[in-house]
């Protein structure tokens, strides 16, 4: 983080998969060694100790916020935290508009009305990977939207 360009933008993503907890194993130490490993502690200091920076934004992700640290999330430490759901009927029409911009917005509420059919809620991360897969057709994305269905 100390090579990190002052006014950058650093996004740490699934920051609850580094560490399973604040004690490692003599395997995990093993299984690192030689290599540059980030340590918590470390992770801690650069956030807001000696080893800090200024004039940068972090963002870290997680799907499983209640795994972190106590000590990560502390007020002072991040400032903001922000629950991003599921897709709305919004998003859905709106990510349908700027993946197929020549059609008609009538295609993109049909689109997520199919979606909202489906009884179960879509990430938007889901959305934009189903979109890609059917870029070249939104007739397919429209007529194929069964496939988001976790099984």
């Amino acid at each position: 983080m100390m090579k990190v360009p002052s006014q950058s933008i650093v996004l740490l993503e699934d920051i609850d998969s580094a560490f399973v907890n604040r004690q490692e194993s003599d395997a995990v130490k093993s299984a690192y060694d030689g290599l540059n490993q980030v340590t918590f502690s470390g992770l801690l200091n650069m956030l807001d100790g000696v080893a800090s920076t200024e004039a940068r934004i972090l963002f870290m992700t997680t799907n499983h916020i209640e795994r972190l640290d106590p000590a990560l999330i502390r007020p002072g430490r991040i400032d903001v935290k922000e629950y991003i759901g599921h897709a709305s009927q919004n998003q859905i029409e709106r990510a349908f508009k700027k993946f197929y911009p020549n059609v008609d917005f009538e295609f993109a509420k049909e689109f997520s009305k199919k979606i909202d059919a489906l009884k179960q809620p879509i990430s938007m991360a889901q959305l934009q990977g189903y979109f890609l897969f059917h870029k070249e057709s939104y007739e397919d994305a429209i007529k194929n939207v069964n496939v988001l269905v976790k099984k």
